[in-house]
């Protein structure tokens, strides 16, 4: 370990990038709306030896995780100041009901968008993961053998919303996508896999059924595809009992 991991700064610095967030992308998991709400706890003239514990209990909801190898509560809580105890109490509430359903992840099922947008939520057990904010979670069950792989027909996925989040999409997310068509009054809303390749992304199928093989091309800022939407991450798969 390089001396500069062993200062503060450079434990911080190094946690940032483990994550792959950038600070701005922290700051509004934390709930900040600019990155500069944070930017002195990043920066290497910040001369505490320790952070705060109410910064630290924000920072836990983010970070633990994230990255490879998977960043850990105890690699946050090395930062802290003050006991564990005192975290966890001014550690941010979660809501008391569970995270709600909005609809369905369905390949080849196109709907009316204002059935969409007139979908009724319905109430779950799941928990709100800790790490993202809860206002960008929320739940789709699965129909049908389009994510055969990792989620089979009635499987409850736990989505977070990539722009509420403040989060980019990262190689290898699982990802809910929407395709729209007819000027948008269609709407497919499916599943798949984010792969770069050639300086693009390619969302490959997680199926074994062979009726949903296609692959989507996506290309940031090409406006002949915007037909396409990468709208959440899938960070957890349910299965009923």
């Amino acid at each position: 370990m390089s001396e500069v991991e062993l200062t503060l700064h450079g434990k911080l610095q190094h946690l940032k990038e483990r994550s792959g967030l950038s600070l701005r992308a922290i700051a509004r998991e934390m709930g900040y709306s600019q990155a500069s709400s944070i930017q002195r706890y990043f920066s290497a003239d910040y001369a505490e030896p320790v952070l705060p514990a109410n910064f630290i209990s924000k920072l836990l909801a983010v970070l633990p995780g994230k990255g490879t190898p998977p960043i850990t509560r105890e690699d946050v809580l090395a930062l802290a100041d003050g006991t564990v105890a005192e975290i966890q109490r001014k550690a941010p509430s979660l809501p008391g009901t569970g995270v709600p359903i909005v609809g369905e992840v369905a390949a080849g099922l196109w709907m009316e968008a204002a059935l969409f947008e007139t979908e009724k939520a319905e109430e779950s057990t799941i928990s709100y993961d800790v790490r993202f904010p809860t206002q960008s979670q929320y739940v789709v069950r699965v129909r049908g053998e389009s994510l055969n792989k990792i989620a089979a027909n009635g499987d409850l996925l736990l989505c977070v919303d990539y722009l509420s989040a403040g989060i980019e999409p990262k190689e290898n997310d699982l990802v809910l996508v929407e395709r729209s068509r007819d000027d948008g009054m269609t709407i497919e809303r499916t599943a798949k896999r984010v792969i770069r390749m050639n300086g693009q992304s390619e969302l490959m199928p997680e199926s074994t059924d062979p009726r949903f093989q296609d692959t989507i091309v996506f290309r940031e800022g090409d406006f002949d595809h915007t037909e396409v939407t990468i709208k959440a991450r899938i960070v957890m798969v349910f299965k009923p009992l």
